[in-house]
């Protein structure tokens, strides 16, 4: 059964690649079917939407068209500005966490001069060991 079934797609490879194809939508299908229900159902409700707008102010299409063009340049604008700000302090935050254990040890090195101490630690008393029984 199985080498009847090789030698023909062997003698047809245009079927065989139809079929692999086919399974490959069909695979395709089963797994992004519900992302493309989201996007028909995204794509009605924003056709709706547009409808409603264009209904309720019947004006010149091409003016709503470039106002609409317009604000979304502006917006477009502010959004990059935001995020340029943001990748900026963001690096600001990563060189500083670098430097950090440095001036940290520095810190350290210097802290007893400033502070008058020598460093030289006290000793602490022995630790008194329970009894043995």
């Amino acid at each position: 059964m199985m080498d009847a079934l090789f030698s023909f797609f062997t003698a047809h490879p245009t079927v065989f690649t139809l079929l692999t194809i086919f399974i490959v939508i069909a695979i395709l299908y089963f797994i992004l079917s519900k992302f493309i229900k989201l996007a028909v159902l995204l794509l009605i409700v924003i056709l709706l939407a547009g409808g409603a707008n264009l209904l309720s102010d019947p004006a010149s299409m091409p003016g709503k068209i470039k106002q609409n063009a317009q604000t979304f340049i502006t917006g477009g604008k502010q959004i990059w500005h935001t995020v340029s700000g943001l990748w900026k302090d963001a690096s600001d935050i990563a060189d500083r966490v670098q430097k950090a254990p440095k001036e940290i040890k520095s810190s350290l090195k210097t802290a007893p001069e400033k502070t008058g101490e020598r460093g030289e630690k006290k000793k602490s008393a022995p630790e008194k060991k329970p009894a043995a029984k």
